[in-house]
């Protein structure tokens, strides 16, 4: 059995990849751009570029299963600033593509990522070859929903390109055999999107327990101290919470956020001089700002899993998170407090009740530490393998 895998940036893919490659069942992987087929020429890129193009990096992957289209990425980088380009011009040259690579039935299973999928998949299903959608987000259905209801835009995009984009994704679906979610959560969405049950795969992401390794130490007095780690965008429930840390009136607290700018510049502008901003930290930074913060907190308004409260309960670090994000599997098992999305009042009493019961903090923490012990990377590369093994038995596909 041989699996191909196919996506135009890394994201976590890397680590799928990594456990095809492990269990022997990797055929191919096509990517826009692989540093390591291009590494003697690195060095002749701009700096700004060169560190863009190390986290292309696929150095666990044979060289000679990689095939990229350097024009594609040059294409991604001139209209990165352009959401309709990107969607329209950039995605679909990739998918188009990707689909050409597969001329003949190279593998038996083909996985690929929304907005880069259609093209593929089409052609995937006219050699006979089994389709798994790797689903990043949740469902463009229950998306739009949630956006509807709490008045975002879908994608950060105009209406008329969230509507071009969801009717292709909804095309995708018609060829689609199978679905792996990142959580119940995400799974939900599928679900209530009509997918029977027995086509979809929850694999949660893991995190590097090395890394992010427990605090030793929880202060019983002092400033309280919340952080916010992940992109700033209303996506994310920031706006909320930096209106309700704006009129809680609580003494010796601060709040810190951590993570690059996106569509939420406005929201920290109108709350200027309540909280401390870092744009980015590197990966020993940001565990030790996981450390030294008391309470992790992030009220995402939608969210298929949520990497940032993951390693925050690795630090032993409690969680305040939404009914909305899909590691609130995790928070629900003793890590902290989860509240339904969009609740101003229930974001205000979960911060309240940590003021107010310090001890609660130790408690929840050093439980955190332990659950996010379950979530490795090891652990998901076997619920992947897991995964493929139970499509191809559905299939009757040879694993040898």
């Amino acid at each position: 059995m041989k699996v191909i895998l196919i996506h135009n940036a890394r994201q976590y893919c890397h680590l799928t990849l990594k456990a095809l490659n492990e269990a022997g069942l990797l055929g191919a992987f096509y990517t826009s751009f692989a540093t390591n087929l291009w590494q003697y020429f690195l060095p002749l890129f701009p700096g700004k570029l060169k560190k863009s193009l190390s986290k292309r990096n696929f150095p666990e992957i044979p060289t000679n299963l990689i095939k990229h289209h350097p024009y594609l990425l040059w294409l991604e980088q001139r209209y990165k600033e352009d959401a309709e380009r990107t969607y329209k011009i950039v995605y679909t040259a990739f998918d188009n593509w990707a689909a050409e690579q597969l001329r003949s039935k190279q593998a038996d299973v083909l996985i690929g990522y929304e907005n880069v999928n259609l093209s593929t998949f089409k052609r995937a299903k006219a050699l006979g070859t089994v389709t798994v959608l790797d689903l990043a987000g949740i469902h463009h259905k229950k998306a739009t929903e949630i956006n509807t209801k709490l008045g975002l835009s879908d994608n950060g995009t105009t209406p008329e390109l969230s509507q071009w984009i969801n009717h292709r994704k909804e095309e995708a679906f018609q060829y689609t055999d199978y679905v792996m979610t990142l959580s119940n959560f995400a799974k939900e969405g599928v679900l209530e999107a009509g997918i029977s049950p027995e086509r979809i795969y929850v694999v949660n992401l893991g995190v590097n327990l090395k890394n992010f390794s427990p605090k030793s130490v929880y202060p019983n007095r002092g400033k309280l101290r919340f952080l916010y780690v992940g992109t700033m965008t209303h996506r994310k429930g920031l706006e909320l919470l930096l209106r309700t840390w704006s009129t809680i009136n609580l003494s010796d607290v601060e709040l810190v956020l951590i993570g690059p700018m996106a569509d939420a510049d406005d929201a920290l502008k109108a709350y200027s001089g309540i909280y401390t901003y870092h744009p980015f930290l590197h990966h020993e930074a940001l565990a030790e700002e996981y450390r030294r913060a008391d309470v992790f907190v992030f009220p995402s308004n939608h969210d298929s899993w949520a990497q940032t409260v993951i390693e925050a309960m690795a630090c032993g670090t409690p969680v305040i998170t939404t009914e909305n994000t899909g590691a609130k599997d995790a928070v629900l098992q003793g890590g902290g407090l989860v509240i339904p999305a969009g609740d101003e009042e229930a974001l205000k009493n979960s911060i309240r009740h940590f003021y107010e019961n310090r001890g609660q903090i130790e408690i929840m923490g050093r439980k955190a530490r332990q659950i996010a012990e379950q979530y490795t990377w090891e652990n998901y590369h076997q619920q992947v393998i897991a995964a493929i093994e139970d499509i191809a038995r559905r299939e009757n596909i040879p694993m040898s």
